[in-house]
């Protein structure tokens, strides 16, 4: 590093430091930058927010930065029991005592042993965490679901990730004192749904990986009289729903009156779902979801299983109302797309909501595009995670003009 770059770098607020360090990982820290002078060694010794996540962390490394760094300097602990993780709990706790690390906000624990997960549990209870993430091994237990439901009454707690399917979440008892506002779910069906609604008063935010298809039997009925279905949740997030069917999610929805942000993702549905309809959505939303801000949905539709008079621009009709564009000002886009044995509508919300984006994929696939704005060159915005781009000289102009990343 030059004098003229240590200077620049020295002149830095500490605070700025700090921010630099949010974004790398422990060992680059404590062996890079930490070496490089006297001000980075002070800097990286007072740094209160490390993350330790024993996944990325050589063995070999183990011993150094348990001599190096204070455990109560570290607010997130990730660890990983899983057949190719090298016991990565007995290695923690050959190294740390999980009593030093008084100012942990973070534990995300992986295919860990119920033994182990008691260890924890007895910290847990005492350290102010405010975000606790586990997924349990195939062969979890009875005492598993029990630590975890002790662990889920912490009052600091309040943001819950289970990573784990319906039938596993259904074994979960909800403790009667719960203070969670944030809770995502691997997979869960619709009875699972209402029990966590009811039982979590707090709750503000649920995301639903997979909304699955079982929950969708005749047997769910639900009282509109039961007054204790209501709760104060403004976000639902539901990421892949299967065969969902719209009554169902009407009397859900129904019962969330505070919702401010709903998202449905419906990658293959039925037509005469009527999830299509956008003359039923803007009804139920007038009357039933009066504070909803933000509506993102994506729907697909095999066009051999739709009536022959419906067509692109009859499906977006709907969405041309005031109510979409004047008072919601919500943008939804209808393609005809070509699949490999049939075409298929595509109804969505932009931004466009994917974990993984291919633009070329997309370009090639649309066969014809409408939107319910007049503007029908609207860029197509893709609020992804992942966007493949293939910038050979054909494309590049277009996709330098038309894709944008936010």
């Amino acid at each position: 590093m030059s004098t003229t770059n240590k200077s620049h770098f020295a002149a830095l607020p500490i605070e700025v430091i700090y921010q630099i360090f949010d974004y790398l990982d422990v060992e680059t820290i404590l062996f890079s930058i930490r070496c490089v002078s006297k001000q980075l060694y002070s800097v990286a010794t007072t740094y209160n927010r490390y993350e330790l996540d024993f996944r990325y962390i050589f063995q070999s490394d183990l011993p150094v930065i348990a001599r190096i760094i204070n455990p109560e300097n570290v607010v997130s602990i990730t660890i990983s029991d899983e057949l190719c993780a090298n016991n990565q709990v007995n290695l923690f706790f050959s190294h740390f005592r999980i009593d030093q690390f008084i100012r942990l906000h973070s534990l995300n624990l992986i295919k860990v042993e119920a033994h182990d997960l008691n260890k924890f549990k007895d910290h847990i209870m005492k350290c102010s965490l405010r975000t606790f993430s586990i997924s349990l091994d195939r062969f979890h237990n009875t005492m598993h679901m029990s630590l975890i439901s002790s662990i889920l009454s912490h009052r600091d707690l309040y943001n819950f990730e289970f990573k784990e399917f319906s039938n596993v979440i259904s074994e979960m008892q909800w403790p009667n004192q719960c203070s969670l506002k944030h809770v995502t779910i691997y997979e869960c069906h619709l009875e699972t749904i209402y029990h966590i609604i009811t039982r979590l008063p707090y709750l503000q935010t649920l995301a639903i990986e997979n909304f699955c298809n079982n929950s969708f039997g005749t047997t769910v009925v639900i009282d509109d009289s039961d007054t204790d279905l209501r709760t104060n949740l403004t976000s639902l997030l539901l990421n892949r729903c299967t065969n969902i069917r719209v009554n169902h999610v009407e009397a859900l929805l129904s019962r969330l009156p505070a919702l401010k942000h709903l998202r449905l993702l419906v990658p293959r549905c039925e037509y005469k779902n009527e999830l299509f309809d956008g003359s039923r959505w803007e009804e139920f939303i007038r009357s039933k979801l009066s504070l909803l801000n933000k509506f993102e949905f994506s729907f697909h539709v095999s066009k051999h299983w739709i009536p022959n008079d419906v067509t692109i621009e009859s499906l977006i009709a709907p969405f041309r109302t005031p109510f979409w564009l004047e008072r919601k000002h919500w943008c939804i886009k209808c393609d005809l797309e070509k699949q490999i044995h049939h075409e298929a509508f595509h109804l969505y919300s932009l931004p466009l909501f994917q974990n993984y984006f291919s633009y070329p994929e997309y370009r090639n696939r649309i066969r014809y595009s409408i939107l319910n704005v007049a503007e029908n060159s609207a860029t197509i915005i893709a609020n992804t995670s992942e966007l493949f781009l293939e910038l050979n000289k054909t494309m590049f102009s277009e996709s330098h003009e038309n894709v944008s990343i936010i």
